[in-house]
């Protein structure tokens, strides 16, 4: 296998690892929590309400729409991590496939997980920036030490798609090729 498709691979496996993961994760996250995202979904459509004069479906509640948002939200907040991590861990085993040799270290587990951590930081400031720069409001209900809690679950993530696409990558290209 080439150095390309193994670094895909290896991205793929790690992505999915990962991603079931992030998905459970996401979704005892929203049961443990249903109270505060409730609370932030009420506040949001309170908001939209009277910013933009929207209105429900004839025939529902506010309550209603609020428990349906978050049901949904929670089943596909878990599926759409899973298919997030896919995607990022074969982009990011792409780039790791091209850049190994240049990445410092003769640890393939350690090249991968600077690669990857490196990529967590600069996401974590680029999107933070973004939500800044749009004016996007940050939720009023989330506690800091659930914010904080979501960066550590993340660093934790990525270390783990780091980890496991290192040790595939070698186990699939590098020590075959040596």
């Amino acid at each position: 296998m080439g150095k390309i498709s193994s670094g895909a691979k290896a991205g793929l496996v790690g992505g999915l690892l990962v991603g079931v993961i992030a998905g459970a994760i996401t979704y005892l996250q929203m049961t443990i929590f249903k109270e505060e995202y409730m609370n932030i979904l009420r506040e949001t459509l309170e908001e939209t309400f009277e910013k933009y004069g929207a209105q429900l479906p004839s025939g529902m509640s506010p309550d209603q729409l609020v428990e349906m948002s978050y049901n949904t939200g929670r089943i596909w907040g878990s599926i759409g991590a899973i298919i997030v991590f896919i995607i990022i861990g074969v982009i990011v085993g792409l780039v790791y496939a091209v850049i190994y040799n240049r990445l410092p270290t003769k640890s393939p587990i350690l090249k991968a997980l600077t690669l990857t951590l490196a990529i967590y930081v600069i996401w974590t400031i680029i999107s933070k920036t973004l939500v800044f720069s749009m004016g996007l409001p940050e939720p009023k209900t989330l506690p800091q030490w659930f914010i904080i809690s979501g960066y550590i679950i993340g660093f934790i993530e990525y270390a783990l798609l780091g980890a496991t696409m290192g040790a595939l990558y070698y186990r699939w290209y590098v020590s075959i090729a040596e």
